[in-house]
């Protein structure tokens, strides 16, 4: 949990803080990274895409005339942890805001820690905000857009009769209960729904389950190390030999170590390195040159890159680092050309933008096949567990 202040105005054309005009402020946030425990693959991703964010932000002359500052922390996707470094970074390196953390129990513990304080918190992972609230801001795809392009095609391609298995905490069982509505509003039947604890490494109890209750497909919420456990048990049993497989665990931090098993297979998301736009292909370079990165990009890269730069237009809007300006300026600011193309807050401060369809093509590459539009169609507060 070493936490360590980076300073970034080495990088690039950072602003002198003595440049005339230039704020008394300077913007600090707190990035909660879970780079080791169960979900290291998407905390590294955060990591990577939220200092590439802050790099651009302090290339471009940084915030209110003074490069960005950020302070980062491990919370290892811990619930007790993510709420005690919560707590340091706004008390003792009084930061200005928190970004990160992956699971919904680390987010929604974190949401109540800003909340009480007045320090606005955004986070950038896949899934429903598990906290609504003034200060809080989900860059990350509420659950109901990832379903509703991909439950009716899977459906339609395999048949009516479904199995749900996730991971056994808030987004899991929050993803899979909106999955299971649409299924049987659509005359779909859900034949199995099963969870395990984050860190599952032997899945085969659970796909003996699967082979028994003979779904038609199969839609997963098991993330991290253990989304890899299971696809790789399932294809040894062969299970997924004729059996339809989608959902969260098919998502690109997973696919170095799946490649061949999720080829052909498709998922819904809002974030490929293969989107074509200028905003895109410089992201995917700077994020390749960077990192000596050549799978597949994660979304939830994408999401802290574009999310950590809104926070600082937004900081730029207000004039000053107080949290009630920056939150009331950040619910409305926009998106115009970024990674994602176009995006904007709804008013309970959910990050809407368009959603595709994507196929995994040999390679890895994450081919959109079919655009589903921003889909902001959930009425308030409905990404909110």
């Amino acid at each position: 949990m070493a936490a360590s202040t980076l300073l970034l105005a080495a990088c690039g054309g950072a602003v002198k803080e003595s440049a005339e005009g230039a704020s008394e402020d300077t913007l600090k946030i707190g990035l909660i990274a879970p780079t080791t425990g169960p979900v290291v693959p998407e905390g590294t991703a955060l990591q990577r895409g939220f200092e590439l964010g802050i790099e651009r932000i302090n290339d471009d002359g940084g915030v209110l005339g003074k490069p960005v500052e950020f302070v980062k922390v491990d919370d290892e996707a811990n619930v007790s942890k993510s709420t005690q470094l919560a707590q340091r970074l706004i008390n003792q390196d009084h930061v200005d805001f928190l970004f990160g953390t992956i699971p919904g129990d680390t987010a929604g513990a974190v949401a109540k820690v800003s909340d009480e304080a007045k320090v606005p918190f955004a986070t950038a992972i896949m899934g429903d905000a598990p906290f609504c609230g003034d200060y809080f801001f989900p860059f990350g795809e509420p659950d109901q857009t990832m379903l509703e392009g991909i439950v009716p095609r899977m459906l339609e391609q395999y048949g009516p009769n479904v199995a749900l298995v996730g991971n056994d905490y808030v987004f899991p069982r929050g993803y899979n209960a909106k999955a299971r509505a649409m299924i049987e509003k659509a005359g779909g039947k859900v034949v199995m729904e099963e969870y395990s604890p984050l860190g599952t490494t032997d899945w085969q109890p659970v796909v003996g389950k699967i082979a028994g209750a003979k779904p038609d497909w199969i839609l997963s919420a098991v993330v991290g190390g253990d989304a890899v456990a299971l696809v790789t048990q399932a294809d040894q049993a062969g299970v997924l030999k004729d059996t339809g497989f989608t959902g969260i665990s098919l998502i690109q931090e997973f696919y170095p170590s799946l490649t061949t098993k999720t080829e052909g297979m498709v998922l819904s998301g809002r974030y490929s390195d293969q989107l074509e736009n200028a905003a895109n292909a410089d992201f995917v370079k700077k994020y390749r040159d960077s990192y000596d990165f050549q799978d597949p990009i994660p979304s939830v890269a994408a999401n802290a890159y574009e999310g950590v730069q809104a926070i600082a237009r937004a900081v730029n809007e207000a004039g000053s680092t107080d949290a009630d300006a920056v939150s009331k300026a950040l619910a409305q600011t926009t998106v115009e050309d970024g990674v994602f193309g176009k995006g904007h807050f709804t008013d309970d401060h959910r990050f809407v933008t368009e959603m595709y369809n994507f196929e995994i093509q040999p390679g890895g590459a994450y081919l959109p096949i079919e655009d589903l539009g921003a889909m902001d169609t959930l009425p308030p507060n409905a990404a909110c567990s």
